[in-house]
């Protein structure tokens, strides 16, 4: 079973990079450029394994999309991985604070992003 993760990135060379970075797995990949159309993407794909959410989109912002995945009963078990630049001194663990599986700074080092891909995907290396 190929795993299906959605990519919430609304910066096309940031999303085509982590596209790129994702290759080496056998992976369906979903893309969203805003809060909107990964809840709409979200309800629309049932089975995703894994979300890969920007923090600083257009709209609603990602944690504001992360409340609203986590009071749906059909994606509050979807593990969520927040991706962001707005990694100062304690961002990281207020944003784990809220629930939030697991954090990426950008700019993306690939081997963490492997690490967490997957952890959470369970794949073998």
């Amino acid at each position: 079973m190929r795993h299906k993760i959605l990519i919430v990135e609304d910066n096309a060379i940031n999303l085509d990079l982590i596209i790129a970075m994702l290759e080496p797995f056998d992976l369906d990949i979903i893309t969203a450029e805003d809060g909107y159309k990964a809840l709409k993407k979200t309800n629309e794909n049932p089975d995703i394994s894994l979300i890969l959410l920007d923090i600083g989109l257009p709209g609603i912002d990602g944690i504001e999309v992360f409340r609203r995945l986590k009071f749906i009963n059909a994606s509050k078990d979807i593990p969520v991985v927040a991706v962001t630049a707005h990694a100062m001194a304690g961002n990281k663990e207020y944003l784990m604070s809220l629930g939030f599986n697991d954090f990426v700074a950008k700019p993306i080092d690939k081997n963490i992003l492997y690490e967490k891909i997957r952890e959470y995907l369970k794949l073998d290396r």
